[in-house]
């Protein structure tokens, strides 16, 4: 277990709190002394300000509407705070730093802060012990946790018994990728390149056709990954999630 998560585990404990499911993230926040408001952040999630003497102001951007993005959202200015990055600075936190992307060491920290804390380890792996990986999975997941099926995508990637891959793209650009420990093929180097042809992520970013969970998508592994020639024709799966406001997608690939 990281520093952050450690940090997550500590909040916990601190207050006597077993199943976060049941807790408003807002009460953390006060119960930490740290001032917390709702208002219009023009192209930012949330934000936090640092006072004297250890203060601090936390905002979340008023136009959120989606509850378990704004919960994620708050725990990750949460963890800005427990794990004491910045504090002299105001800190602003947007679409990239949300979804993992690859925006800094102390962003990290923060993800993986409000990761544990919304999704503890202990309790998540005890609720995936025996289920088979599906795109259905993660949403139940998610209602579960009452957090985005991003962040359930992402711990799964690191605790989940099935390997998979996880590749990020925005405005039609895959901007990285990251696999289960476990899988054993690679990805193509295709960073800041179009989305491959005959994706599932090609077929949003040109003609806007979203799946629904329950229907899933076979392709050819050949899309996104280099295979040797007697591996050419093998088959695996992708699911997207799809953020049209933001124009990303994260494409799940997984086989058999």
């Amino acid at each position: 277990m990281n520093r952050a998560q450690e940090k997550a585990v500590e909040l916990l404990s601190e207050f006597g709190i077993d199943n976060i499911q049941d807790v408003d993230i807002r009460d953390l926040v006060y119960a930490k002394g740290i001032i917390f408001r709702e208002s219009p952040l023009e192209n930012y999630d949330g934000r936090i300000v640092y006072g004297k003497r250890g203060k601090a102001l936390i905002t979340v951007n008023s136009e959120l509407k989606y509850e378990p993005r704004k919960r994620f959202t708050i725990a990750h200015e949460l963890g800005h705070y427990m794990l004491g990055h910045n504090m002299k600075e105001v800190v602003h936190d947007n679409e990239a730093s949300m979804e993992f992307y690859k925006s800094g060491s102390q962003e990290t920290e923060a993800n993986q802060f409000a990761s544990e804390l919304l999704i503890p380890t202990s309790i998540f792996l005890e609720y995936i012990e025996g289920e088979k990986f599906s795109p259905q999975l993660m949403h139940d997941l998610a209602g579960e946790f009452k957090t985005s099926v991003t962040s359930i995508v992402y711990k799964y990637l690191d605790y989940g018994s099935h390997p998979i891959v996880v590749f990020y793209s925005y405005n039609n650009k895959v901007k990285y990728w990251k696999k289960s420990a476990d899988y054993k093929r690679w990805p193509k180097d295709m960073n800041n390149l179009p989305v491959p042809s005959c994706s599932v992520a090609e077929e949003w970013y040109k003609q806007r056709v979203q799946y629904k969970a329950d229907d899933i998508q076979q392709i050819e592994l050949n899309v996104w990954f280099n295979l040797c020639r007697a591996e050419e024709n093998a088959w695996g799966y992708e699911y997207c999630l799809v953020s049209p406001k933001y124009n990303t997608v994260l494409s799940i690939v997984w086989e058999e």
